[in-house]
């Protein structure tokens, strides 16, 4: 059962995994009707997921891409965008990885 907690900002928290701070790049690159490759940067981590902020407008929930990190790459699913003016946010589920 997971907790449901609201933030400060009104946001329900509804993870099931602890997420754990982290930095630095992820390479994304989209493999739909054209090859599209960005870099992001990493915010945080956990067992099955990751969020990234990038400049990317296009990246739209439920699309798949290939991504990179140090020492690890793999597929996941874009489960949800946050759009500012100055960047845009996105949760990604791990549907596969492999270290390298």
């Amino acid at each position: 059962m997971s907790v449901v907690k609201t933030d400060a900002r009104g946001w329900e928290e509804r993870r099931s995994e602890a997420r754990h701070k982290a930095s630095g790049s992820v390479s994304l690159r989209l493999n739909e009707d054209y090859q599209t490759a960005f870099e992001a940067r990493l915010l945080d981590i956990s067992t099955s997921g990751f969020r990234a902020r990038h400049a990317n407008s296009q990246l739209r929930s439920g699309q798949e891409c290939d991504f990179a990190l140090p020492g690890t790459r793999g597929r996941a699913k874009v489960v949800w965008n946050r759009t500012t003016p100055e960047f845009v946010e996105s949760g990604f589920l791990i549907l596969k990885y492999e270290t390298a």
